[in-house]
């Protein structure tokens, strides 16, 4: 099939999580896209959040069935997911017959082929789902749903304050830093990733943590959420062995330079 994108173009993606994951986490959702020209992307979006037991395969895609989750929204999304589609639907290996597993996401893909409408089901689906996690989230964000990812890091010693702001806004796939108040910087959206998955591996405890902004010495971090954790007392090692807290302050000793 030609993997290049057709501009005007029409696509449908649908998405379920794998059968083994349990409700309430377990979705499913149609993404309709239409690409007017190479800087207008229009989406149809539907999400429904499976709390049933079981769904037959055409309530699952049934455009008439709903839940009390169910959300839907209409609206334009910025050109760069025109890039990023283009991107991995043409370094995608593609088959055209369904494959499925309990075990693994499914994703299948509509679209126009010499003037017929064909299904198609990319091979790397944990790439795939990686890629439209962030679409949804692009979406959430573009709708208003959902703000854009913040997080601020202060570290109090008796030489003054470091800050650190991070800001990623997955509508425009922009992920920035901001030192002591100063310039923005960009970094790479692929850092954004790694330092979440640093940050997060920690167990955070709300009961731990403080409504006010600090004053005393210590390391602290807030993600939207209007507490600060600091860092050792509500933000705790998962187990005896793990560094994850040493791992953290190295993160951002190395984004603060």
């Amino acid at each position: 099939m030609d993997k290049n994108l057709q501009i005007p173009g029409h696509y449908i993606i649908r998405y379920q999580t794998a059968t083994v994951v349990p409700a309430p986490f377990a979705h499913f959702y149609t993404l309709k896209m239409d690409i007017q020209s190479a800087e207008d992307l229009r989406v149809d979006f539907d999400i429904v959040y499976n709390d049933r037991e079981e769904l037959t395969e055409d309530e699952i895609f049934d455009e008439g069935f709903s839940l009390d989750d169910n959300y839907r929204w209409k609206g334009s999304l910025p050109a760069v997911w025109i890039t990023e589609f283009q991107d991995i639907l043409s370094s995608s290996k593609i088959i055209r017959k369904r494959e499925e597993s309990e075990f693994e996401d499914f994703i299948e893909i509509e679209l126009d082929e010499s003037d017929k409408q064909v299904t198609i089901y990319p091979v790397d689906k944990e790439r795939w789902s990686y890629f439209l996690q962030e679409m949804m989230q692009a979406i959430f964000e573009t709708s208003g749903r959902e703000k854009p990812f913040e997080l601020t890091y202060l570290d109090i010693d008796n030489d003054g304050k470091t800050t650190i702001d991070l800001k990623a806004s997955f509508g425009k796939k922009e992920f920035t830093l901001v030192k002591n108040a100063g310039t923005a910087r960009k970094l790479d959206w692929g850092q954004l990733q790694k330092i979440m998955d640093t940050i997060y591996k920690a167990e955070f405890v709300p009961d731990n943590a403080s409504e006010s902004k600090p004053s005393k010495k210590g390391k602290y971090i807030t993600a939207g959420d209007g507490l600060w954790y600091q860092i050792g007392v509500a933000v705790l090692e998962t187990t005896n062995k793990s560094k994850d807290l040493a791992k953290i302050e190295a993160l951002f000793n190395t984004l603060a330079k």
